[in-house]
């Protein structure tokens, strides 16, 4: 029997210490390694622990957070700041979602570990 998978996602964990500002730079990319064409879409990221969101960014509205370097060429920066990483030091989940019209796709996910400060 064969198996058609749907699922683009990749797992890879992002390690951040507590009280303190980073940068996230993506270059995304399709299936075949070449930039993946942004325009237009909308990208969000989803710090959550369980049932409860610890923060939501979109690249769209006033004081984002998330831009685009070069959106045809698939490059994204998600800044995040001292006051948000002023969580627990621990472990807690992501994702990194595209939207675009009806379609959602996510595109990253996986472990937030806050390390102590």
């Amino acid at each position: 029997m064969a198996t058609i998978n749907t699922d683009i996602a990749q797992k890879i964990d992002l390690v951040i210490r507590e009280n303190n500002s980073a940068s996230i730079n993506l270059s995304i990319k399709d299936s075949n390694s070449n930039a993946f064409d942004l325009t237009g879409y909308t990208v969000k990221l989803n710090v959550y622990n369980g049932n409860e969101t610890l923060f939501d960014h979109t690249s769209t509205g006033s004081g984002s957070t998330i831009s685009f370097s070069t959106p045809a060429n698939g490059l994204v920066s998600i800044f995040l700041t001292s006051a948000e990483t002023s969580m627990l030091p621990g472990s807690y989940k992501y994702r990194i979602i595209l939207e675009k019209g009806t379609s959602v796709k996510t595109w990253m996910y996986g472990k937030f570990k806050v390390n102590e400060n």
